[in-house]
């Protein structure tokens, strides 16, 4: 058996465990994906970007936590370039993760919302699913720039996070609520931001509706993020008044709006 009739078997099986209505239909991927012809099914456009944002405050607070995670970056960011192994190997990272690490909020976790963390054996929410995906394939030799956190809004308004993997037929969403990897267009979400591809730590606007166009200011490659670097500062603010350097978390009540850092 060839690889394309074995990739047809595997979404076979992959869209019935996903409850796909269509046998042969995963997400937006259907058999014609890996042909050597132009026609790729709703996936060849990429996500308009827009202007530089504010980065989610719980993603500050990681990198606050762990400035290592937060580093790096590139001037010349290169698409992945996705072969039938590549797509086995985001499939199985996606379903280790879901099925591997039970979804537990941050307020049940932290007694606070927006506690970004990688999850450990208790489990974590949305963003720390992302971010755990994110390091699996970065280990395994996927560049970083190719691997962005994103923000959405789901139908019913709640914020929620998901990963955004760039390749060089589309860009698709690796999901703990959706366990098919689909097109960005075909995620029923509307997205507000994400990751830079040049530097991690800088955030792009996605929402036509407040999207303009604006030149990206980025720091040379080897400098903090602003925020870390005023956080450097001799007489440096409080990130969040009252967590003891080393504590986990804070166990008063949390006046922070969630959810999946919209904000």
């Amino acid at each position: 058996m060839d690889w394309r009739k074995k990739f047809v078997v595997w979404a076979t099986l992959a869209a019935g465990l996903a409850g796909c209505q269509s046998p042969d239909y995963v997400g937006s991927i259907d058999a014609s994906f890996f042909e050597n012809n132009t026609y790729v099914h709703r996936v060849a456009a990429t996500m308009e970007t827009g202007q530089q944002v504010a980065a989610p405050f719980g993603y500050v607070g990681f990198c606050v936590r762990n400035p290592s995670e937060c580093e790096g970056g590139t001037d010349a960011p290169q698409v992945a370039v996705i072969t039938p192994e590549k797509w086995t190997e985001l499939s199985k990272v996606n379903d280790y993760v879901n099925s591997a690490i039970p979804q537990v909020s941050d307020v049940a976790l932290y007694d606070r919302d927006e506690w970004w963390a990688y999850p450990d054996a208790r489990g974590g929410d949305c963003e720390d699913l992302a971010m755990m995906k994110r390091k699996l394939l970065i280990e395994r030799g996927w560049a970083p720039e190719n691997l962005l956190i994103s923000v959405v809004r789901e139908w019913n308004g709640d914020g929620h996070a998901v990963l955004l993997v760039t390749t060089d037929r589309g860009e698709f969403v690796l999901d703990n609520k959706n366990w098919a990897i689909v097109a960005w267009a075909d995620a029923p979400y509307q997205w507000i931001k994400r990751q830079s591809r040049e530097r991690p730590f800088i955030w792009v606007n996605l929402d036509r509706r407040t999207m303009r166009t604006a030149q990206i200011e980025v720091p040379p490659l080897g400098e903090p993020a602003p925020f870390l670097a005023v956080l450097q500062k001799k007489d440096k603010p409080a990130l969040r008044p009252g967590i003891p350097d080393g504590q986990t978390a804070s166990r008063s009540a949390s006046k922070e709006k969630p959810t999946a850092a919209i904000n």
